[in-house]
Formats: structure tokens, sequence, C-alpha cells
């Protein structure tokens, strides 16, 4: 159980950094700012923009409850 926890933390880490550099890029080629630290649960009302967000935060659960899996092990 412990392997497949941390396998699903990290194939979701991998997913959430691929997901957050290509917010980031749309955001500061389109705003030539950095976006806000809450990124993740503020609308960008950019449908480019809005996908990217919207897909890191499917992927969040999926590694919250993971990460609790792996390091609450017995």
């Amino acid at each position: 159980m412990a392997i497949v926890a941390l396998s699903m933390v990290m194939a979701t880490s991998f997913g959430l950094l691929i997901t957050g550099r290509r917010f980031l890029r749309g955001y500061v080629a389109r705003h030539g700012t950095q976006p806000p630290s809450m990124w993740m649960f503020q609308r960008s009302g950019d449908p480019e923009l809005e996908q990217s967000r919207r897909a890191a935060l499917a992927l969040l659960p999926f590694y919250l409850v993971a990460a609790l899996i792996y390091l609450l092990r017995p």
C-alpha cells in the first residue's frame, strides 16, 4: 500500500508541476507579472489559463490523500 501511495504522490506531483508551469507561462505571457500565490483557487477569466488551473485543482485532492496514506502508514 505504501508503494502505491508513494507512486501516486510522485505521479500527481509531476502532474501538478506540468500544469503549474503551463499556467505560469500563460499568465506571464498575458499579464506580464507572476500569478497570485493562491492561483489554483482563484478563477483566471481566461479559458486557456482556466483549463490548466482546473486540471491542477483536480489533481490536488489525489495528491493530498496519497500523501496522507504514505505518511500515516503503520
